[in-house]
């Protein structure tokens, strides 16, 4: 990584720095409920969960992406020395490193609720790794869909269908033999179903950051 990129990570990193951290606690919160909450406050906790996690991703891409576009910020930092290149590398490091962070920590925190506090069945820890990436899934299409219109619209629409898409995925996802059958169970089944999809997850959000960088790097009319 040279010195212009790692100079504009460390920008984004700081502006977002004590809200990603926010995002976090809320994460957080909504785990101790999970753990001493008891059956009743589980979906409280899940939809607490959900917005924690998502709102780190969201409130990154819209405070160092959009607003830098909107606040006319932009034009100065491609006056600076510095590529096409490295600004949509900077972008892209920072975003899914903020959001990264808050997903990887708190995910590690589920999974230990689950493992080891038995929150839930063990049966579900299959399904919900699928959940947990999907989020990232999700995430990702925000910030390319952000990078790519660099408008509030084109970021608003993302979120919206990136949630809506997701929810009904997770449904049908759920209703797949392969995960019904299992995601009660005492066991962690990791069959080929399971398997599958997280495959295609972790494909989907590799070819979005690629296809984003490209279609950047395309760009004749970057300011």
């Amino acid at each position: 990584m040279n010195s212009s990129i790692l100079k504009l990570v460390r920008k984004d990193l700081a502006i977002m720095k004590v809200p990603a951290i926010l995002w976090w606690i809320c994460g957080l919160v909504a785990i101790s409920f999970i753990a001493f909450g008891g059956p009743a406050m589980l979906n409280f906790a899940a939809i607490l969960f959900v917005s924690g996690m998502a709102g780190a991703g969201i409130h990154a891409t819209i405070r160092t992406v959009v607003e830098e576009r909107r606040e006319q910020t932009l034009p100065f930092i491609m006056s600076l020395p510095i590529t096409i290149a490295d600004y949509n590398s900077a972008k892209l490091i920072a975003n899914l490193a903020i959001f990264g962070a808050v997903w990887l920590t708190l995910s590690a925190a589920t999974f230990y609720l689950v493992a080891f506090r038995q929150a839930l069945p063990l049966g579900n820890i299959p399904f919900l790794t699928i959940v947990l990436v999907a989020i990232f899934l999700a995430n990702t299409i925000i910030l390319a869909t952000s990078l790519i219109t660099e408008t509030i619209g084109g970021c608003i629409a993302a979120i919206i269908g990136a949630n809506i898409g997701t929810q009904m995925i997770l449904w049908w996802v759920h209703s797949l033999e392969g995960i019904r059958s299992t995601v009660s169970g005492s066991v962690a089944v990791w069959n080929n179903t399971v398997l599958v999809v997280l495959i295609v997850e972790i494909a989907v959000i590799l070819a979005l950051v690629s296809l984003t960088y490209i279609l950047q790097a395309r760009k004749k009319d970057f300011i």
